[in-house]
């Protein structure tokens, strides 16, 4: 076999497993869990807690060269835009969140530009979904 068919039969044997594994992992959470906890593991899963929270630790490989500069300052804009661990934080102690904040996420999650696809690619499984977004969405409508 010459090596050009190697590679590309390698390539496309890679790409299947990632498909694979990414359709296999991002799933919404699954039905027994209460509402508010399921809102919670999707913030968690997807990784909106690890940039959009000002006191969060940045995943390993916000160390690596190259790529790790660009995580951190995105990190920082993400937690300087909108802090959702303080929206969760607040619904949790009964502080109202404002109106804004709420339209800020909304727009976020159903506009697909959160979380970002150089986020995804190193964290597969945190692309939000259909199920997740509707359940992102209600749960912001109830508060």
């Amino acid at each position: 076999m010459k090596l050009l068919t190697k590679v590309v039969l390698g390539l496309f044997i890679l790409a299947t497993t990632l498909i694979l594994t990414y359709r296999a992992i991002n799933l919404a959470p699954t039905k027994g869990l209460p509402f508010d906890d399921k809102f919670q593991a999707i913030m968690e899963n997807s990784g909106c807690f690890m940039c959009h929270n000002k006191s969060a630790t940045l995943p390993k490989y916000s160390e690596w060269p190259l790529i790790g500069n660009k995580i951190k300052r995105d990190a920082l804009t993400g937690s300087n835009r909108i802090d959702i661990y303080k929206i969760w934080k607040n619904y949790q102690n009964g502080i109202e969140v404002e109106e804004h904040t709420i339209l800020l996420v909304k727009n976020a999650v159903t506009g697909n530009s959160m979380p970002p696809f150089s986020f995804t690619i190193l964290r597969p499984g945190s692309a939000i979904n259909d199920g997740e977004e509707k359940i992102i969405t209600e749960w912001l409508d109830k508060l």
